[in-house]
């Protein structure tokens, strides 16, 4: 670990330890009120469509018993919030999880999984792997949420899904002579970017950790770019220039502005209940197609992390009794109801049994074994996000651009990825 990740993860352990005044794990854990329950603190940036699910899970906790109550805050900006005012129990994403791992800000949650009755042995090895920082859990996966595939059975039969990049081109031909309004697909301009090329990263076996920081150089990667600008200014599987979240407003028309109808979108899960609202039964789900060499998705995980700061033994005890509540299959079924993919077996078991009442979880039970994560180094959320920003939205705008380009601002990338990480 170099010098300057030291000192970082030095002035977060002192932030950490002013948390404990702020309701994360401090002596007085008892609510006041009547009931006098034991009050744990709940911080999520469940802020969309999947936030009702996750209060039914909490509410449904605390009516089944009277001895603890879960203080839920769905917060956009939730993980500034756990920075600033701390907060029992957080909900991370896999990359995240890593650097507030490092940076001492949560703990271990090994005993979590013993006291409550359950073992790494029953959730998808994906999704253990990425709650996992150097040989120590720090996660209690929720969910895997893939890049999914939706598509209007009106243009799209069932028998013309997409799944190689020759489909793609066939199926835009088709739609292409029948009105030239059509397309295959909707390629963002910004939104799900990193997505979309993490997606062929996975797709291209591509590895991008390289001694703590994200080697972006790479002529492989560079490749990747040029094949969705080529599949806009080449195979014109997409229109030019669009923009935030065209992705989904191409395919589901929720924008006034749009001129174009696409087919299929790539899309998050959380997408679904707006999607289902606009095409009803003409719906239809799948994996996304292989572009690239193999099989694969880019998928983000949720996880429940327990700050380092809780020691109090009643919010220790009333944790595990969450965890128990939450773990039981029947229960975590509400998750599957958002269209999120639950990781743990013995629920995927009861989706599998009933894949029309969970359309989505359905498809990608299948589909999370094959996820690419985004990479496991520290800051990795700004190292990827660099790329994105400064280098994506030229793939879906200069029709001129060339591998050498992309290779250029790829170097650029990879040295300020070595400053992210602490490296130099």
């Amino acid at each position: 670990m170099k010098w300057n990740r030291i000192v970082a993860a030095t002035v977060s352990a002192a932030m950490v330890a002013g948390l404990a005044a702020c309701g994360s794990g401090g002596e007085n854990s008892k609510s006041g009120g009547s009931s006098d329950k034991v009050q744990i603190h709940f911080l999520n940036g469940f802020t969309g469509g999947d936030g009702e699910f996750m209060k039914k899970i909490t509410d449904g906790f605390n009516s089944s018993q009277d001895e603890y109550e879960i203080v839920e805050s769905q917060e956009k900006d939730h993980l500034t919030q756990f920075k600033a005012n701390g907060s029992d129990l957080v909900v991370m994403g896999d990359t995240d999880l890593y650097t507030y791992a490092v940076d001492g800000m949560i703990q271990d949650v090994s005993d979590f999984y013993e006291k409550a009755g359950i073992s790494t042995d029953d959730f998808v090895e994906s999704a253990i792997n990425a709650a996992t920082v150097d040989g120590e859990i720090y996660g209690l996966p929720l969910d895997i949420h893939p890049l999914t595939m939706f598509y209007n059975k009106k243009l799209v039969s069932d028998e013309e899904v997409p799944k190689t990049y020759e489909d793609l081109v066939s199926l835009n031909e088709k739609l292409q002579a029948q009105d030239s309004s059509l397309s295959v697909m909707a390629i963002p301009g910004s939104g799900l970017s990193e997505q979309y090329w993490m997606a062929l990263v996975g797709q291209n076996g591509i590895e991008l950790e390289k001694d703590g920081y994200c080697n972006f150089a790479q002529d492989d990667l560079a490749d990747v770019f040029m094949k969705w600008h080529d599949m806009v200014f080449t195979d014109h599987l997409s229109p030019a220039n669009l923009g935030l979240d065209s992705e989904f407003t191409s395919f589901a028309k929720t924008a006034d502005d749009i001129t174009t109808q696409a087919a299929i979108s790539l899309t998050g899960v959380w997408y679904y209940s707006t999607a289902k609202e606009v095409y009803g039964d003409d719906l239809g789900i799948a994996a996304i197609p292989t572009i690239g060499k193999q099989a694969a998705t880019f998928g983000g995980s949720h996880n429940i992390a327990v700050s380092a700061e809780v020691k109090d033994q009643d919010k220790i005890d009333g944790i595990v009794e969450f965890l128990k509540y939450l773990y039981t299959p029947e229960n975590l079924l509400n998750w599957a109801d958002s269209g999120q993919t639950p990781v743990y077996l013995p629920t995927m078991d009861l989706i599998k049994e009933k894949p029309d009442e969970y359309p989505v979880p359905a498809v990608n039970v299948d589909t999370v074994a094959n996820c690419t994560f985004a990479p496991r180094v520290y800051n990795s959320t700004s190292q990827t996000a660099y790329v994105t920003e400064n280098i994506w939205g030229k793939v879906t705008t200069e029709e001129n651009l060339t591998h050498e380009d992309l290779m250029e601002l790829l170097e650029q990338a990879t040295e300020n990825a070595k400053q992210l990480a602490g490296e130099e």
